[in-house]
């Protein structure tokens, strides 16, 4: 049903308030996409963790990452005389620091949690704190861009690698970053790379175009490409975008009508093997430690038998539509369960997965993670 807004605040106000009771356990449209303009920025910068034993960097093999921590006894009052006091020294570990700003922005003040990881021959930042450190913008080249923030805290180590830590809440804004998604009259829609696609982008411009109707706009939304949608502010909303904005985002969307080709993701690092409802394989047979999984019906010549020689436990075949004729294609997670079924390890399973696209056989497209 389509929203008649007259480009006041007030309107819009309403509809969102009418949205959010209408919709509160729906899709919507903030779930689908995000917005251009509001991407999360890095801050990076060099620091210097103390309080190691014994498992700091070597300065004897490095004297650039001596001369770090030679410069910060000297901002602390007791400078050194030679680095060579402190080729003995192991305490300490020169590290990367980095701060993901997220999308919404930040300002002066918020603290936010800063990765460190070694920089040269530290073996361990256990129990290690890291000193002041100031963070800019990535910015190769500029002379001497502006510090953004500072981090400092105590290194929290995470899993089994001893050389990258977290300090929790440990970078704090001094200057503030925004972003304004606003950009010539428009946002821009950005659809997450799972539901990308002419058909899905043609879709969410038709689901913004028939929830909102203004005088004088014919078509507030258009697809620009496969990914993007771009929809018209307001002029009236323009000075304060943020009511039609929360708006956008908060119209609903219909799960059945989300358009996404057959996709199959893969997380080799967890084992993790995702199949959509539509993907399917052409008639195949694929062979695996002596089994052969098939969806052609096998002569015994397949296996080099002959008719006395029985074959059931050689071969197993695969039945799964039974509207479908034999030979045709069938479903890729019928093959994945036939493969788990007798024990075939994940690795193995997706090894075959891309032998199959390899070979043409594999109707959809694989999403790596």
């Amino acid at each position: 049903m389509k929203q008649i807004l007259s480009g006041f605040v007030l309107p819009v106000m309403a509809v969102i308030i009418a949205l959010s009771a209408k919709t509160a356990n729906a899709t919507t449209v903030q779930d689908l996409v995000r917005m251009k303009g509001q991407d999360s920025v890095f801050l990076q910068g060099l620091g210097i963790v103390v309080g190691l034993s014994g498992t700091g960097d070597s300065s004897k093999d490095s004297w650039v990452a001596a001369k770090p921590y030679a410069m910060l006894l000297e901002n602390l009052g007791d400078p050194v005389n030679s680095l060579d006091q402190l080729k003995k020294a192991d305490a300490f570990a020169l590290v990367y620091v980095s701060m993901e700003v997220p999308g919404y922005g930040a300002v002066d003040g918020d603290q936010i949690d800063v990765q460190v990881e070694t920089v040269f021959n530290a073996t361990s930042l256990e129990g290690g704190r890291l000193v002041f450190s100031p963070l800019r913008l990535p910015a190769p080249h500029a002379a001497n861009p502006p510090i953004m923030a500072f981090a400092r805290g105590a290194i929290v180590l995470e899993g089994t690698d001893l050389t990258s830590g977290r300090v929790r809440d440990g970078g704090q804004m001094i200057r503030d970053i925004k972003t304004n998604p606003v950009a010539n009259g428009r946002v821009e829609l950005v659809l997450k790379d799972e539901y990308a696609g002419y058909p899905m982008a043609a879709r969410l411009a038709d689901i913004v175009n028939n929830t909102f109707e203004f005088s004088g706009i014919d078509r507030l939304a258009a697809a620009e490409n496969a990914k993007s949608v771009h929809v018209l502010v307001p002029t009236a909303d323009r000075s304060d975008p943020a009511p039609f904005i929360a708006a956008l985002l908060n119209t609903p969307v219909d799960p059945t009508l989300i358009e996404v080709g057959a996709r199959i993701v893969i997380n080799e690092r967890t084992g993790t093997i995702l199949v959509t409802e539509d993907v399917e394989i052409g008639p195949v047979a694929v062979s695996h430690d002596g089994l052969t999984v098939t969806s052609i019906s096998p002569e015994y010549e397949l296996l080099g038998l002959t008719p006395e020689q029985p074959v059931q436990g050689a071969w197993v075949g695969l039945d799964v539509r039974k509207d479908t004729p034999p030979g045709q294609s069938m479903h890729l997670n019928a093959l994945l369960e036939a493969l788990r079924g007798f024990n075939v390890p994940v690795k193995d399973q997706i090894e075959i997965i891309y032998e199959l696209q390899r070979s043409g056989a594999l109707h959809a497209e694989i999403i790596s993670e």
